[in-house]
């Protein structure tokens, strides 16, 4: 059973008048059950969901449900539950992050 998500990046643009930064445009999709969890993120992100529901939690926080027409917060922390709310129906959104040209906005542990 393959649960991959997928992370297209749709833009790219310089941040004016900060050199060395740019911003990254993001469409994520998330396929039925799949589970992302256990990322952390260096900088903060501002995203939207464009279809289904999202289960997102940060460190120890509790966890939101965020569903399709509701924007979110990206935490600069650990993103401890990051997962598709259905079981039968796919999740997208898009999520725009900030950064140190070169740098990672999204990293994993080592496995």
């Amino acid at each position: 059973m393959s649960l991959a998500i997928t992370r297209e990046l749709l833009q790219t643009a310089a941040v004016e008048n900060m050199p060395g930064w740019e911003t990254r445009l993001f469409l994520i999709t998330y396929p039925a059950g799949a589970d992302g969890s256990g990322h952390s993120h260096p900088v903060p992100g501002i995203g939207y969901v464009l279809q289904g529901t999202m289960v997102s939690a940060f460190d120890e926080d509790a966890e939101e449900i965020i569903v399709a027409g509701q924007g979110f917060q990206d935490k600069a922390s650990f993103h401890r539950v990051s997962r598709n709310g259905s079981a039968t129906e796919p999740m997208r959104f898009v999520i725009a992050y900030t950064v140190k040209t070169g740098e990672p906005n999204t990293t994993w542990p080592s496995k």
